[in-house]
């Protein structure tokens, strides 16, 4: 709520209403943090039970705990061949200003991208056909081409 709102609502002036809130209530006002996705109680509950276990894992087999562990992570990865630093590079005289260079080329596109990995390194990266993300119906693929990767490289 703004200071001038909360002044015209209690008769108060906007002077007195900052001073309360900044100086007496030590409160001020903040942006809020961008966060990838909210969770609802049963998603954190189930995060919780997971790093508990894992964390018990952890404290059983301290030795292998790491050997047998895989991460996973969606991303976008975007279509451009950009220009290298080394290629972009131009001479110019010491009086001479320095060239400016501007984005001109547009992105060709996206595509969602799996990646799963491991201590040894990547064990499969899956790109999602266009315009599709992955869902319920999608990622038990996913699982079954990750299981052929790791029967694969080890």
């Amino acid at each position: 709520m703004k200071v001038s709102r909360l002044a015209e609502e209690t008769g108060i002036l906007a002077g007195a209403v900052w001073t309360t809130i900044h100086e007496k209530l030590d409160m001020s006002k903040v942006s809020a943090s961008w966060v990838p996705r909210m969770l609802s109680p049963f998603q954190k509950d189930t995060r919780c039970q997971r790093c508990q276990e894992n964390l018990e894992l952890f404290t059983e087999d301290l030795e292998h705990f790491f050997q047998r562990l895989m991460t996973e992570d969606e991303t976008w990865v975007y279509h451009r061949d950009p220009e290298s630093k080394m290629e972009s590079m131009q001479w110019k005289h010491k009086t001479s200003p320095t060239p400016n260079k501007f984005r001109i080329e547009k992105l060709a596109g996206k595509v969602m991208t799996n990646v799963f990995w491991d201590e040894k390194g990547l064990l499969l990266l899956e790109f999602m056909p266009q315009k599709t993300t992955i869902t319920g119906q999608t990622y038990p693929n996913t699982i079954t081409a990750l299981r052929e990767a790791i029967k694969e490289k080890r």
